[in-house]
């Protein structure tokens, strides 16, 4: 965390090449592992980027998108490792994702590709363009999520009801628990953000969670979906959208 690739929105471009994406989000100064692996999506990527390493990152809007239980070693806790797969066709999109940049680009053979992706900012799609067979291009504005270029200070957590609520979710949905210890360094951005990317929430409670503003909801949020998954509740991401 704390990777800074831009100084203000205005150095952002206001168009962007889409990177649809089923089952996971991109968040500032995180890192997004994209696998890549059918012969026209691998296509579709070298297209974008011949046209820019910077791309926009936004999950599809995917009635029936479950994200499975992850298993992450301590090492990848930090990084997104739900089950998530990139979309080449023109399926509905939401209206807000993250701009990235992509950093780096692995062969795995027979398997496809796997791109690494830093994010930057959010951003609202004001406009998506006519797909073009190739890639998806849209207009966006950063302005609601212009102070996510800068690295917020440390803002105040119930972080002993996030981890306690964590821990007994971990073990209802036979999720890898992370060591908890290390938990306690990380800085309340990081953490809420390692959550954000790495629990396996529905579609729409990651969206909306993505859609947040501010870190302070963001963590209230989380702690409230866990909570209401274990209480048996209805998901709360029918109170979203």
């Amino acid at each position: 965390m704390g990777l800074m690739l831009t100084k203000s929105v205005d150095e952002l471009p206001s168009v962007l090449q889409i990177i649809p994406l089923r089952g996971g989000i991109l968040l500032p100064r995180s890192e997004l592992q994209i696998p890549v692996n059918e012969v026209g999506s691998v296509a579709s990527v070298i297209s974008i980027l011949q046209a820019s390493n910077i791309v926009g990152v936004v999950q599809t809007d995917d009635e029936n998108t479950e994200n499975k239980p992850c298993a992450a070693s301590d090492e990848s806790f930090s990084m997104a490792s739900a089950e998530k797969s990139f979309e080449k066709k023109s399926d509905p999109i939401f209206k807000c994702g993250c701009v990235g940049k992509l950093m780096d680009i692995q062969d795995v053979g027979d398997v496809g590709l796997v791109l690494s992706v830093v994010g930057i900012c959010r951003f609202q799609i004001e406009k998506e363009f006519d797909f073009d067979g190739q890639y998806r291009k849209a207009i966006v504005s950063y302005k609601k999520y212009e102070a996510d270029i800068v690295q917020e200070a440390d803002f105040p957590v119930d972080r002993g009801r996030l981890l306690n609520t964590l821990k007994m979710y971990c073990k209802k949905v036979n999720m890898f628990l992370p060591n908890f210890k290390d938990l306690r360094d990380f800085s309340n951005e990081r953490l809420i953000t390692m959550l954000m990317m790495v629990c396996p929430f529905d579609g729409k409670e990651k969206q909306a969670l993505l859609e947040t503003v501010a870190y302070k909801e963001q963590s209230e949020l989380i702690t409230f979906i866990m909570e209401m998954y274990m209480s048996g509740g209805a998901s709360p991401s029918s109170l979203y959208h």
